[in-house]
C-alpha cells in the first residue's frame, strides 16, 4: 500500500529491521502480501518507496527479501562490490528528492565474490578480462585502504 502518512527515516530503519528478523527465522509475510496483482496495478501508477537500498549485485542478498519487503516498499541500487559510481548517486538523490524516500541505506554482505575476484587478481598481478577489469579497479582503492 503507498504510504498515507509520511514515515521518519528512525520508522523506515524499524521498519527493515523488523522485516530482516521476520526473514532470519523464516517468518516473511509482508513481502508475499505486497506481491499480488492488486498490488501489481497499484503500484503501476506510481512509487512511493520507504527507503533507498544501495546494495551488492550478489544472489544472496537481494534487498527486498531480506527486508521482507514487496513491490514498491524499496528503491534498491545494485552493483557488484558494493560499488556507488555517479550513475548510482544520482539514483540515490531521485529516490529521495522525487520519490520522496527518507531513508538511504547502504547494505553490505560477507563474502562478496566480486571483492574475492578483486582480491585475486591483484595477487596474481594479472589483469582481469573484459569489463572484470572496471570492476577490479574500482573495488582496488577500499581493498588498499583496508590493508593498511
Amino acid at each position: 500500500m503507498f504510504r498515507t502518512q509520511p514515515m521518519t527515516a528512525n520508522e523506515v530503519l524499524q521498519r527493515l529491521l523488523e522485516g530482516n528478523k521476520r526473514y532470519v527465522v523464516g517468518g516473511l509475510r509482508h513481502a508475499q502480501r505486497n506481491l499480488t496483482p492488486e498490488r501489481r496495478k497499484q503500484v503501476a501508477g506510481g512509487q512511493s518507496p520507504l527507503a533507498v537500498i544501495i546494495g551488492c549485485s550478489d544472489s544472496r542478498v537481494p534487498p527486498e527479501v531480506i527486508f521482507d519487503q514487496g513491490l514498491g516498499d524499496v528503491y534498491v541500487i545494485r552493483l557488484a562490490g558494493n560499488l556507488v559510481d555517479n550513475l548510482a548517486l544520482g539514483s540515490v538523490e531521485y529516490a529521495a528528492q522525487r520519490l520522496g524516500a527518507p531513508l538511504a541505506l547502504v547494505l553490505g554482505h560477507g563474502r562478496c565474490s566480486a571483492v574475492t575476484l578483486a582480491v585475486e587478481v591483484v595477487e596474481k598481478g594479472a589483469p582481469a578480462p573484459g569489463y572484470l577489469g572496471s570492476l577490479v579497479e574500482a573495488i582496488w582503492p577500499a581493498m588498499a585502504r583496508a590493508k593498511s
